[in-house]
C-alpha cells in the first residue's frame, strides 16, 4: 500500500516538473512603468592604481505610453561610499544614460523595438522584468507602474 502511495506521488511529482512553463509576456497596457538595476562596481584611483571605494549605480529604464507605441528614456544615479556626496545624477558623470527613443511592442515576443532601426537595442520584456535583447543581459525589475 505504502508502495502505491510512494509511486502516485512521485509520477504526479514528475508530471508536474516536467510540464513546460509557459512564458507569459505583458499586455500592452502592462508594459509602462519604471524599471531598475542597481549594480556595484569598484572605482580605481588613476594614478596609483589602488581602489578607492565603491560605487553603486541605479540604472533606470522608464517606459510611457505614447499615441500607438512608448517612450523609453533612462536615467542613471551613483553613488560613491568614499566622497560624502550622496546620490549623483549620471549626467555630470562619465556613466552616461542612453537617449530617449520610441518604440512598438510585439506581445507575441515580448520585444520592445525602436522604430529608428539599429539605433538602440531591443528591449526584452517577461515576467515583469526587462533584459537587453532575448539574450537576456542586464535585468531591469518593475518597480511601479504607470
Amino acid at each position: 500500500m505504502a508502495f502505491k502511495i510512494v509511486f502516485t506521488v512521485f509520477v504526479s511529482l514528475s508530471i508536474f516538473a516536467c510540464a513546460s512553463k509557459e512564458t507569459q509576456y505583458p499586455r500592452s497596457d502592462e508594459v509602462p512603468g519604471t524599471y531598475t538595476n542597481e549594480y556595484s562596481v569598484d572605482v580605481i584611483d588613476g594614478e596609483t592604481g589602488d581602489v578607492m571605494g565603491t560605487r553603486l549605480v541605479r540604472d533606470t529604464i522608464f517606459i510611457r505610453p505614447e499615441g500607438d507605441g512608448f517612450e523609453v528614456s533612462n536615467r542613471k544615479w551613483l553613488q560613491n561610499d568614499y566622497d560624502g556626496n550622496g546620490w549623483v545624477d549620471s549626467m555630470q558623470g562619465e556613466i552616461e544614460p542612453m537617449k530617449t527613443y520610441k518604440a512598438e511592442y510585439n506581445l507575441k515576443t515580448g520585444l520592445l523595438r525602436p522604430l529608428e532601426e539599429n539605433s538602440r537595442p531591443p528591449l526584452f520584456l517577461e515576467d515583469e522584468k526587462i533584459y537587453w535583447s532575448e539574450v537576456r543581459a542586464l535585468e531591469y525589475s518593475k518597480v511601479s507602474s504607470f
